[in-house]
């Protein structure tokens, strides 16, 4: 008793962890003892021998949803009630349901089996007979890791003369209990996901999967499987790690805030057309490159009213009045500052005409001008000729003393070489005298 005793602690010791018998170890193997007791009905009743040796032994083998088929052996001495010895042997094949599929108890596995039994070694009436029998049982083992396990069995063992008939020409049986002890080992290459690659080769052997994978799974069909696949669910390009362009712009569409247009990485996968910097669906002129200020839009002119609301689109103007100056270089097209007979100096009214110049010309920054000296018929034309220039001259340096740009002004003198009016009045001869401004380009 003692060494076997010890044959038990050594095994146990020896056991390494993989995981209980189930599709990962389909095999398992339990050796141990067992007790026959041939109590009719209730165990325990009546002479129960106990076999003090390894005289129990079953091989499983895992089905799937918690069945298993299983063989399994005993052998005892049973001392009878005459002072007799019976060598009482048994074999038994049939299959196991562990509750561990319905409920989870730790390391507590409860099971109920199912055997068709053969039995050899019982005397009745002074002669051994065998006889068959049908076996239904309940068994416990704990599992002290994921191989090694204790287990405990007790089967009751139905004779009935019919059944044993049907096999052989039966005479004799006996209904009785067999209690068994022992040690399970669970071992094997199983396939605990059932994809058809051997857990030994399986990369992922929890999750089915495909055997050009090593068993893991490729769920999108993509090629790429799972577990390098940043889109898993969705098919996808090796080239972005398995997730999807669907605009072919090389921008997977989770990153890509534009993912049915075509467009660049800079801009997180949205176009822009005309490479301004902002992308089109912000941009209120995709097709003209422009300023964010303007929301995309050009302002040629710079005065912050976009060319496309800018009626004035060349000329810088405020937006009130639409883009366009409130004081126009057209203004200048038909404004004269009118002089006295044979004088070129400017008084006091023409310094208020002329404020409407220099805001002419403020409005128009970018502009400049041509200042136009002219005579009437009166005194000879080589007089009227440097005084047509002194007149252009008085005009331009005021013009440059208020603070208009001497290079936007030039100077230009007519004599009385183009009349605006007839000289041959005095009215007409006083609206001579004068000079005009006209735009350069």
């Amino acid at each position: 008793m003692k060494n076997y005793i010890l044959t038990i602690f050594m095994l146990a010791g020896f056991t390494t962890s993989i995981i209980a018998q189930n599709d990962a170890n389909p095999w398992s193997i339990t050796v141990g003892t067992n007790a026959v007791d041939l109590s009719q009905e209730t165990p325990f009743k009546d002479n129960i021998s106990l076999s003090p040796n390894f005289s129990y032994l079953s091989i499983s083998r895992y089905l799937c949803s918690g069945f298993s088929l299983d063989l399994g052996a005993t052998i005892n001495n049973i001392d009878r009630d005459s002072g007799s010895e019976d060598l009482y042997y048994s074999i038994e094949f049939g299959t196991t349901l562990s509750a561990n599929e319905i409920i989870d108890l730790g390391d507590f596995e409860p099971s109920l089996s199912l055997a068709l039994g053969y039995i050899d070694g019982l005397t009745f009436s002074g002669s051994e007979q065998d006889f068959f029998t049908i076996n239904s049982g309940v068994g416990l083992k704990y599992w002290f890791n994921d191989t090694f396990a204790l287990s405990v069995k007790s089967t009751y063992k139905a004779y009935t003369k019919e059944f044993d008939n049907l096999i052989e020409d039966g005479s004799f049986g006996e209904n009785h209990f067999q209690h068994l002890a022992g040690l399970t080992f669970a071992f094997g290459d199983g396939d605990i996901d059932r994809d058809g690659v051997k857990d030994s080769i399986d990369e992922c052997p929890e999750v089915p999967g495909l055997e050009n994978f090593n068993g893991c799974p490729d769920d999108d069909g993509d090629g790429i499987k799972n577990s390098d696949d940043d889109c898993p669910t969705t098919a996808g390009l090796a080239a972005l790690n398995g997730c999807p362009d669907a605009d072919g712009d090389g921008i997977k569409d989770s990153d890509d805030a534009c993912p049915n247009v075509a467009g660049l990485a800079s801009m997180n996968g949205c176009p822009d057309s005309d490479g301004d910097g902002i992308i089109d669906k912000d941009d209120n002129c995709p097709n003209a490159a422009g300023d964010k200020a303007m929301n995309g839009c050009p302002d040629s002119d710079g005065d912050g009213v976009s060319d496309k609301d800018d009626d004035c689109p060349l000329v810088a103007g405020p937006a009130s009045n639409k883009g366009c100056p409130e004081y126009p270089l057209s203004i200048l097209s038909d404004f004269d500052i009118n002089f006295d007979l044979e004088k070129y100096n400017i008084d006091s009214d023409d310094v208020q005409r002329l404020s409407t110049v220099i805001k002419v010309l403020l409005a128009n920054s970018q502009a400049k001008i041509s200042i136009e000296g002219h005579a009437d018929n009166s005194g000879e034309e080589s007089f009227n000729n440097p005084l047509s220039k002194n007149r252009a001259s008085s005009i331009k340096d005021y013009l440059v003393n208020v603070g208009i740009d001497t290079d936007r002004l030039s100077i230009k003198a007519f004599g009385e070489s183009m009349p605006k009016a007839s000289n041959d009045s005095k009215q007409g001869r006083a609206i001579n005298r004068r000079v005009e401004f006209k735009a350069v380009n």
